[in-house]
């Protein structure tokens, strides 16, 4: 009894270990050293194309630039051309992660200091400002593109921004909290 139990458990470890070796060669693990600008891209990168950490992140570059390859191998060169050009996009993946305003209608990227999110169209309202608001009313989309004078179109669009770009939302916010409670404990100016 114990020598087939112990068989078992030997072919469940040859098993494993052969399945886990298998897998090992169809990846390759790497670990790289970042500069410290190549890490902040990096998490730029990860944060506009909503991924889970920098290994997903690394995963998602390599996909963008075995697009590029794949389209050069088909006889297209990359240039850098204005947005408004009439040429297809030869890299969508990239342009959507770094210029997430050009995927919206009613959101546009207004210029800030510090502050990244976009903004509605004609309008001083951030889609974080937006949302808080439809958050703390309990609004539907439809409600809270009324109550602002906006197309419901608009509401849905803030919505799915918001849900893409969460994490930058909430920094922004926590910024804009951090820097209110400086001003209310600052003293008197003189």
């Amino acid at each position: 009894m114990q020598s087939t139990v112990n068989r078992r458990a030997l072919l469940l470890r040859e098993r494993f270990w052969s399945i886990l070796g298998a897998m090992a060669r169809s990846r390759t693990r790497l670990q790289l050293e970042l500069a410290p600008q190549h890490q902040r891209l990096l998490q730029a990168l990860g944060e506009h194309m909503g991924s889970g950490g920098d290994a997903e992140t690394t995963r998602r570059v390599f996909e963008v630039m075995e697009n590029i390859t794949d389209r050069i191998r088909q006889g297209y060169k990359l240039a850098a051309v204005p947005t408004d050009d009439e040429r297809p996009d030869a890299v969508p993946e990239l342009t959507r992660a770094l210029r997430p305003e050009l995927n919206y209608t009613y959101l546009v990227l207004r210029p800030h200091a510090w502050r990244r999110q976009l903004s509605f169209k004609g309008r001083r309202l951030t889609v974080g400002q937006f949302l808080s608001r439809m958050r703390t009313e309990q609004w539907t989309a439809e409600q809270a593109a009324t109550e602002f004078e906006l197309p419901a179109e608009a509401a849905y669009e803030a919505l799915d921004y918001g849900e893409r770009y969460a994490s930058l939302i909430a920094a922004e916010d926590a910024e804009d909290a951090s820097a209110a409670k400086s001003l209310t404990h600052a003293p008197p100016a003189r």
